[in-house]
């Protein structure tokens, strides 16, 4: 799969995890051309009935704007799952019920499928957490190099301060297959927010010290070997309720 959204806690590279994990799979659909509005429609039903909120099937859905899944849909499940539940997960059996009717019903509007990764919240460079849900998401996701060194830990620590500080909310996720990072900002308030200009590199000078900025983000882009951009935008008639 080309890099997502969207850093597994059990990476070669060293990240910090709280006391339980939080993790979310993620999966990218790519509709036939003409079909989006049979694939809502079918994709609605199913997941009305085979996919409630709160149950063990509940997904999430959003819209992609940008970056390599340009265009697709993209569904979150298994959220907020610890790897304790993950176990318990593996061993109950599969709906076959809801199995087939997306088989028969939804997968003849969908060209591609892929993704099927595991993203790990890092609470250590946030400050934001899951719970603090938006339906506007802007994720860049950041292809690094081989276990960058500690340098670079220690500035992804420093940036929640600076969030603050610019008063903006980012969630950090790892990912599993590649090695990423991905910087998740809500967008309470939509993304009108986004004509507002940046302060996130006065913020930073203000809290570490002037010259900062710039001195940090030159040893990010030492081991950032891509950083790409999509925007989210959730679909609730097509998520669960």
């Amino acid at each position: 799969m080309k890099r997502l959204l969207i850093l597994s806690a059990f990476c070669l590279f060293s990240l910090s995890t709280w006391a339980q994990a939080n993790t979310t799979n993620f999966q990218y659909y790519r509709i036939k051309p003409g079909h989006r509005g049979a694939f809502n429609e079918a994709l609605k039903n199913h997941v009305a009935k085979y996919r409630k909120a709160g149950s063990t099937y509940a997904w999430a859905v959003f819209n992609l704007v940008g970056g390599s899944h340009h265009g697709e849909v993209m569904t979150l499940f298994n959220i907020g799952t610890s790897w304790a539940r993950r176990d318990e997960l593996s061993s109950m059996p599969t709906n076959a019920e809801a199995a087939d009717d997306f088989y028969l019903k939804v997968s003849p509007h969908i060209e591609a499928v892929t993704g099927g990764e595991i993203i790990t919240f890092q609470a250590d460079y946030s400050n934001s957490i899951p719970s603090e849900r938006s339906a506007k998401i802007r994720s860049n996701i950041l292809t690094l190099k081989y276990a960058p060194a500690q340098e670079f830990w220690d500035v992804l620590k420093k940036l929640p301060k600076v969030w603050d500080k610019a008063g903006i909310k980012v969630a950090t996720y790892s990912t599993s297959g590649l090695n990423r990072i991905v910087f998740s900002r809500r967008f309470p308030n939509g993304w009108k927010e986004m004509d507002e200009p940046s302060k996130l590199k006065t913020a930073y000078d203000e809290v570490y010290g002037k010259g900062a900025y710039e001195k940090d983000m030159a040893i990010m882009r030492t081991y950032i070997v891509e950083n790409e951009t999509t925007y989210m935008t959730l679909q609730p008639d097509l998520s669960s309720k």
